[in-house]
């Protein structure tokens, strides 16, 4: 089940798929052995002891951003945008049996009530990301049991209490689960989006032209080293 945003929904089908290519435009696995970054990521992921991987979405997921929305003939190539190696770690993830997946996204389906927009004529949130994440690997969609797109600035959500960064996404995320916020991680190209006081860990996408990289939690892994010697 999707939390999107304020309510709860599944996606809904699309018809994409012919549109779009069938491997990311600058490479990727065919699923049979992980790269050697691939590999590396997994086990970092059991290093730091996560047990849900949390993604936003624009210039996370890919290099595409849909902002308050996209009109659905152009969804075709914000999916084509996915990242080789965010391809690579679905594949990798959907295989993991102990790793629960999300998505935290500020792509509200708040958003779809915009004038001139409509759930005909667009596509957002966590809409969006389904069609992305079905594309490029099916099998790694049920494994998102949750998806919360809230957008804070939004005026439907006013009376809600200001949080620091996606600390209402990932406390709803935590609760859907069940789990500590110290076992979770969130992957986003926003500095921002990663303030926290609850204790979960963020990881910065450096290049959001790219979307994920393994990289970006190698570099992660080298700071909080250089951290720790300096305390």
């Amino acid at each position: 089940m999707f939390d999107c945003g304020c309510s709860l929904g599944v996606s809904r089908f699309l018809g994409f798929a012919s549109m779009l290519p069938k491997e990311p435009s600058e490479g990727g696995l065919d699923g049979s052995e992980p790269s050697a970054n691939g590999q590396r990521f997994l086990d970092w992921l059991r290093k730091i002891e996560v047990d849900v991987v949390v993604f936003d979405m624009d210039c996370t997921m890919g290099s595409g951003h849909c902002g308050g929305g996209i009109l659905k003939e152009a969804a075709p190539e914000y999916i084509a945008g996915a990242s080789p190696d965010f391809v690579e770690a679905l594949r990798l993830l959907a295989a993991e049996p102990d790793l629960r997946l999300a998505v935290a996204t500020n792509s509200d389906p708040e958003e779809y009530n915009l004038e001139g927009q409509s759930h005909e004529t667009h596509i957002l949130g966590p809409d969006l990301a389904t069609e992305l994440i079905k594309h490029w690997c099916p099998e790694a969609l049920p494994k998102f049991e949750v998806m919360v797109g809230y957008d804070p600035s939004l005026p439907e959500h006013a009376d809600d209490p200001m949080l620091p960064g996606k600390t209402w996404h990932m406390r709803k995320i935590a609760d859907f689960y069940g789990v500590a916020a110290k076992r979770m991680v969130l992957f986003d190209d926003s500095a921002p989006n990663l303030e926290t006081d609850d204790g979960w860990r963020g990881v910065l996408i450096r290049d959001g032209h790219v979307g994920f990289q393994f990289a970006d939690c190698f570099a992660d892994d080298l700071m909080a080293q250089e951290a720790s010697k300096l305390e």
